[in-house]
């Protein structure tokens, strides 16, 4: 039985990496998929992927900065397929810079898509779920999110952010019927990295006991398990998929 069948699903950041890998699994598991990107042409690919195996899947340009973009992203998907179940939260960039050095714009651009995006996402995105009788918010945090990591300032206090506002959105909507949690995957093989020589990454795949980086698809299967019934009890917490980093 399929997990996720007749479920409704955004995910944003859908075009590429983990937003691409969840986009395809949680189509495969029966969900209608709102694929949400301010890169049109990645997100209309993902779209196409998952069409070409009759899934269902609608491409939605969408910048998560904008609040008027995500509130259109929410009555779009209300207007295409009647309602909304799963919420992804997956949009996040990275800046690699102390405190000292790191620039006011490059704090806002960090912490704004990060963490800004998912409350407006959120915002939105509650009131229709509410409608629907319950729903389903998985934001996606990092390893970052529980540790400290030289030269990331303001990517760490994104990512602690996250996991806050995951915790607060728990209890104040656990009347609703919504859950929501947070995944806090380690270092992945997506196209940030597939263009660094292996030598110089060599290291940080010793930063974890597999010493390996995930594949997309591995952190997604974490996130369909907090998508589907089988988490039916589970809110408020935060699921590590980071190949034994934080355990080290």
């Amino acid at each position: 039985m399929k997990r996720l069948r007749d479920k409704v699903a955004i995910i944003t950041g859908a075009g590429m990496g983990l937003g691409e890998s969840l986009a395809i699994l949680f189509a495969s598991e029966g969900a209608k998929i709102i694929v949400a990107d301010i890169n049109q042409k990645a997100g209309e690919e993902t779209t196409a992927k998952i069409q070409e195996t009759a899934g269902e899947a609608t491409f939605v340009h969408s910048d998560m900065l904008k609040e008027a973009d995500t509130e259109n992203m929410i009555h779009v998907t209300r207007d295409q397929y009647g309602g909304l179940d799963i919420l992804v939260n997956n949009v996040g960039v990275q800046v690699n810079k102390d405190i000292v050095e790191t620039t006011e714009d490059e704090w806002d651009y960090v912490l704004n898509t990060n963490l800004k995006s998912m409350f407006f996402c959120s915002k939105y995105a509650i009131p229709q779920m509410k409608k629907n009788g319950g729903g389903n918010i998985i934001c996606v945090s990092s390893l970052s999110g529980l540790v400290g990591n030289g030269m990331q300032a303001s990517y760490n206090a994104s990512k602690h952010g996250v996991i806050g506002l995951v915790r607060s959105m728990a209890i104040d909507h656990a009347p609703d019927n919504i859950r929501v949690n947070a995944i806090c995957p380690g270092s992945m093989n997506t196209p940030l990295v597939q263009g660094i020589p292996k030598e110089k990454l060599e290291p940080y795949y010793n930063l974890n006991v597999q010493k390996r980086f995930a594949e997309p698809i591995e952190v997604a299967r974490a996130v369909l398990f907090l998508a589907s019934d089988e988490a039916s009890f589970v809110t408020g917490s935060v699921m590590v998929a980071d190949g034994g980093y934080t355990t080290m």
